[in-house]
């Protein structure tokens, strides 16, 4: 019986060891998984509607500019401009796709006539079309 729970423990530090190596392995899926959680996590936050589309202000008084932002756990991206985007973006060398009302697309989805599947992240996984 002690023998069984040594071999647990090892296999388990063993598993501890691999899975924090992993976040900082660059392009790991646990890496980009946790760049695009802790990106920008808003806890408050006011919509505000322009003309030229929707901004978010954060708590201090500042827009949301060039990044991922979650609010009430839906990912929104947002230009260089302040503005929310949708349709299709290319963010890096990776793209994403965008609804209507600006939420960010995971899983699989039908983008027009098109399947698509998009990681949990929200990047386009391109090797599903290898």
């Amino acid at each position: 019986m002690r023998t069984r729970w040594k071999r647990l423990a090892a296999y388990g530090t063993r598993c501890a060891l691999f899975i924090g190596a992993m976040i900082w392995i660059p392009g790991s899926p646990v890496q980009i998984e946790a760049m695009a959680q802790t990106d920008s996590v808003v806890s408050w936050c006011e919509w505000q509607q322009e003309q030229d589309g929707w901004k978010l202000k954060n708590s201090d008084g500042s827009y949301a500019k060039g990044c991922f932002s979650a609010v009430d756990n839906i990912w929104y991206y947002f230009d260089q401009d302040g503005y929310m985007v949708t349709g299709w973006q290319q963010v890096g060398n990776d793209w994403y796709y965008f609804e209507k009302d600006g939420h960010m697309v995971t899983g699989p989805a039908y983008v027009g006539q098109t399947y698509y599947y998009f990681e949990s992240s929200g990047k386009l996984d391109k090797s599903f079309y290898e």
